[in-house]
């Protein structure tokens, strides 16, 4: 009785957070399904759905890098041996 009652707790907790993690998410960053179609089957399918959701559905978590490292910057390692080559220069001078 008590594996039946855990059973529909985890059922009911994971159906309502993955409906509204669905619900929130952005249209047009949910991936494969559109999102009313994820929110029936979440609903619809018990735990298959949910998982499917969170498995290849939902939007991808990692966000677009906004700044590059400098190592990776062109123009800063650019500017960086312009730089160096006219403090070598001063030297010399």
């Amino acid at each position: 009785m008590r594996f039946v009652i855990l059973s529909v707790v985890f059922w009911v907790v994971l159906t309502v957070f993955t409906a509204v993690f669905a619900a929130s998410a952005k249209a047009s960053e949910v991936r494969v399904l559109n999102k009313t179609l994820w929110l029936f089957i979440v609903v619809l399918v018990p735990v298959i759905g949910a998982l499917l959701y969170l498995a290849i559905g939902r939007p991808s978590v990692a966000p677009e890098p906004t700044q590059i490292a400098p190592d990776d910057d062109p123009e800063f390692l650019r500017r960086l041996a312009q730089r160096l080559k006219d403090q070598d220069e001063s030297k010399d001078d």
